[in-house]
């Protein structure tokens, strides 16, 4: 099957706890979410499925989860599993089992992200687990051999946790360019995804690496939802994802900038995390 006809739902958390960002999908509106792709007819398939036409119904889509917060263990796998739903789940693996200090946050607020265990779960139970990259930096700025380790060394974490091949990535932030990609496919990928993009020219022999996906947010209506779903990439609801993404290129700056925390080891192939005095002083 065209893996670029099959529709591509993203979230984020689903929590009911308080948070400043738009990401977050409380879990009754993600229980509506789920009744409304049944109630028209749709099948959440993995990418593992598709790229195998493993009993592909007539009309699949895939549900992806950014980032691998245990909220889509406590709170989204439950109403999946009750749907009969599958999903899947790209994690920066150098913060699996602790909280997203990648991020921007506003009064210390922080959320966990999924443990090994957690993953290997969810793993042996039918989701797959694909790559979110390792530090959650962008990598479009990242040198070369800093590109390189967050290509690899998440794939490598993941078959480890899993037992399962690993053969899709989700660039962070859904930032790619064609460096990106390029070393994406020579670290054995073979899918990538962003998020929504509208101006950029992608050859068709890299359209597999360059998949695009609708957000859905706080303040999406159910039936807003279908909306995204049932209209093409290029409609009105595309451009208004896309602008909305935008926000996002915040946390990039705060990070490239701001938030030094990461330094590479050349000697050991490894990287630190060093201090905030250590950064600033840096």
């Amino acid at each position: 099957m065209d893996i670029n006809r099959v529709p591509i739902l993203n979230y984020h958390k689903i929590d009911s706890r308080h948070d400043i960002g738009i990401t977050t999908r409380h879990p009754s509106q993600f229980k509506s979410d789920m009744q409304q792709l049944r109630d028209n007819g749709y099948t959440p398939v993995t990418f593992k499925n598709l790229a195998h036409d493993e009993d592909i119904p007539p009309k699949p889509i895939v549900i992806t989860f950014d980032d691998g917060y245990q909220s889509v263990y406590e709170n989204a796998l439950p109403i999946l599993d009750a749907f009969g739903f599958k999903a899947v789940i790209f994690v920066p693996t150098f913060f699996i089992g602790r909280s997203n200090d990648w991020d921007v946050q506003f009064r210390n607020t922080k959320f966990e992200h999924l443990n090994a265990v957690q993953l290997r779960y969810m793993s042996h139970n039918g989701f797959e687990i694909g790559s979110h990259a390792h530090t959650h930096r962008s990598l479009t700025y990242l040198p070369y051999i800093e590109l390189s380790i967050e290509l690899t060394r998440s794939k490598q974490d993941i078959e480890d946790i899993t037992g399962e091949k690993v053969t899709v990535i989700c660039y962070p932030f859904g930032r790619f360019n064609r460096t990106v990609i390029q070393n994406a496919q020579e670290a054995g990928y073979q899918l990538g995804l962003g998020s929504m993009y509208l101006f950029k020219s992608i050859p068709s022999h890299e359209a597999y690496m360059a998949l695009r996906r609708f957000n859905v947010y706080r303040f999406d209506e159910s039936h807003t939802l279908m909306k995204k779903v049932n209209n093409p990439y290029g409609s009105i609801y595309s451009v208004r994802n896309w602008l909305i993404q935008k926000g996002g290129l915040a946390t990039v700056f705060y990070q490239r900038y701001f938030k030094k925390d990461f330094i590479y080891d050349l000697k050991h192939g490894e990287y630190s995390r060093i201090t905030k005095k250590e950064s600033i002083t840096s």
